[in-house]
């Protein structure tokens, strides 16, 4: 397990990075959910990484020490004019993240929300968590 550094959202840059290196995206987008996403100024396939928060499953020595578990959800948005590439995608990305590691620990696929389909676009969330130490 790594203990945190300086950047409590270091993953995020971490993510962004790992993700623009693969093949048929046209971008990777930071979001801060997907209510603020743009329908008509996105450039499809893309990836969208959110933060979606943490929990503190331990803490020990009056809070000096700490375990948190962030949440990180990866969106691919495509146009559903070609809906055909969603699923091609959706493989790239998962064997892309299979065993993937960052600067705060390893990232561990687990469930996600449903996907959603508005204004031409389908939305299809991938969740992964990380679980690292934080001490004083």
């Amino acid at each position: 397990m790594l203990d945190l550094q300086e950047d409590y959202l270091a993953a995020e840059g971490h993510l962004v990075e790992k993700l623009g290196s693969i093949e048929g995206i046209r971008k990777v987008y930071c979001s801060c959910d997907l209510a603020e996403m743009k329908e008509e100024a996105q450039n499809t396939p893309a990836l969208h990484v959110i933060y979606n928060g943490d929990t503190v499953t331990n803490n020990a020595q009056g809070g000096a020490l700490s375990h948190p578990k962030q949440t990180w959800v990866i969106v691919l948005a495509v146009n559903l004019r070609k809906k055909g590439e969603a699923g091609v995608l959706l493989a790239k990305v998962l064997k892309h993240m299979a065993g993937a590691h960052g600067p705060l620990g390893s990232f561990k696929r687990v469930n996600a929300g449903r996907p959603s389909f508005t204004r031409g676009f389908g939305y299809y969330p991938m969740a992964y968590e990380i679980t690292f130490r934080v001490k004083r």
